[in-house]
């Protein structure tokens, strides 16, 4: 009993300290608590994620992708808010936009096990090249693929280069993109021009203390409408799965990193019909 105290005690300290650092710019801050972090990450593992599991079994509980068939883990990011559909949350706007927007195709770059890649092949008719360099990501990304019964349409590459994009020009195109920090190397329209004629849903991310769309924005904003999303806190009671845990349950099951988290979608600008009759 005493020690079930012990550790209740040093999980407070834990919410506390993670909700004090949760979208601060403060990156030092944040780099502190990494290891907080993986603590939390290894009882979400072993205690949280049975759990809800076993309510949801490996479907999706609600978002963008509700219904979708689920791995048993992930390659990156958090399992539990992926299973929930709470993962990336500010995102589900931008992705309801585009999954009536009509693209042919989805280029996911740093697809991980697939989550978007297969949730965006649920339910849109494009086709899915999604690429990993890690092979063990790619292997998961088909497996995911096979479970949703749209391993026809997904296809599953390795590193995706910028001279890439130009094999892609004059489809209708969005692109997908996670890949820590490496966005500012790979989406440059001056290098790809096929790129100012395409979507983009990017996450960015710091680097050396700046955003990486201090770099992207100026390069797309002529060409694009951008909308910036930021990371916003979690409601708890919109996912049935967790009704009935502690507060303290909630908050580390919908956690899903400590550093602050930006993301853009970049639409390009196309002629009006009155501009082109």
């Amino acid at each position: 009993m005493t020690s079930d105290r012990n550790a209740d005690r040093i999980a407070d300290r834990l919410v506390q300290a993670l909700e004090g650092v949760l979208g601060n710019a403060d990156s030092a801050a944040t780099e502190k608590l990494e290891a907080a972090f993986q603590v939390v990450a290894a009882y979400n593992a072993t205690t949280l994620k049975p759990l809800i599991a076993a309510r949801l079994g490996t479907l999706v509980e609600s978002g963008p992708f509700a219904g979708m068939r689920f791995l048993g883990r992930v390659a990156e990011g958090a399992y539990i808010p992926k299973l929930l559909g709470s993962y990336e949350a500010e995102l589900h706007p931008a992705i309801e936009k585009a999954v009536t927007a009509g693209y042919d195709t989805v280029i996911n770059i740093g697809c991980a096990e697939g989550y978007y890649a297969i949730g965006l092949a649920r339910r849109m008719a494009s086709a899915i090249h999604a690429f990993d360099i890690d092979e063990d990501a790619q292997r998961l990304c088909r497996e995911l693929a096979a479970l949703n019964g749209v391993q026809d349409r997904v296809a599953v590459g390795q590193a995706f280069r910028t001279a890439d994009f130009a094999g892609y020009a004059g489809r209708q195109v969005l692109v997908v993109c996670d890949i820590e920090g490496a966005e500012m190397a790979l989406l440059d329209p001056a290098a790809a021009p096929a790129l100012r004629g395409m979507d983009l849903l990017v996450e960015i991310h710091r680097v050396d203390g700046a955003w990486t769309s201090d770099i992207l924005f100026p390069r797309f904003e002529a060409s694009h409408v951008i909308v910036e999303y930021r990371q916003q806190p979690r409601d708890a009671a919109r996912y049935p799965a967790l009704a009935d845990l502690s507060d303290r349950q909630r908050f580390f099951a919908l956690l899903e990193r400590t550093e602050e988290t930006r993301w853009a979608f970049l639409e390009a600008r196309r002629p009006s019909s009155a501009a082109t009759a």
